[in-house]
């Protein structure tokens, strides 16, 4: 797993992990639904193409977790995986995804924790170690 929940007195933050930054996003991603529901249970039947810029790192994490809480909410929209590449070009920073899940279905998907949004709170992106390494904090 790319992500581990930690401690946090309000909120819900997680330590997320990836030998790359595509896989970095796919575990912020993953962490996103896992917080919604239980993300094993969401299945691959819908996808959709996502592109987004930003001008750091740190922005682009926000905006892509926040762009995926975007779709759970107005199509109901679960992200089980994605297939993502992330660049840096012309002094920007951009994450080209296609993201794999299926509508929020109350039978099969138990709620647990309702997410507001991705926050800058405590957020870093590093590279150490010869891996990716970032921590998120939702504000539910």
């Amino acid at each position: 797993m790319g992500y581990t929940f930690i401690d946090h007195t309000a909120d819900v933050a997680a330590d997320l992990t990836g030998a790359t930054l595509a896989q970095l996003f796919v575990s912020a991603a993953q962490a996103l639904t896992d917080t919604i529901t239980d993300r094993l249970q969401v299945r691959h039947t819908t996808s959709i193409a996502l592109t987004l810029e930003a001008a750091t790192l740190e922005d682009l994490l926000v905006d892509w977790l926040n762009e995926l809480l975007y779709q759970f909410e107005v199509r109901s929209l679960l992200t089980a995986d994605a297939e993502v590449a992330v660049v840096h070009e012309h002094g920007k920073w951009r994450v080209s995804a296609t993201v794999h899940g299926e509508p929020f279905d109350p039978a099969r998907h138990t709620p647990r924790v309702m997410i507001k949004s991705a926050t800058y709170y405590g957020l870093h992106v590093e590279q150490q170690d010869g891996e990716w390494r970032a921590r998120i904090v939702f504000d539910i």
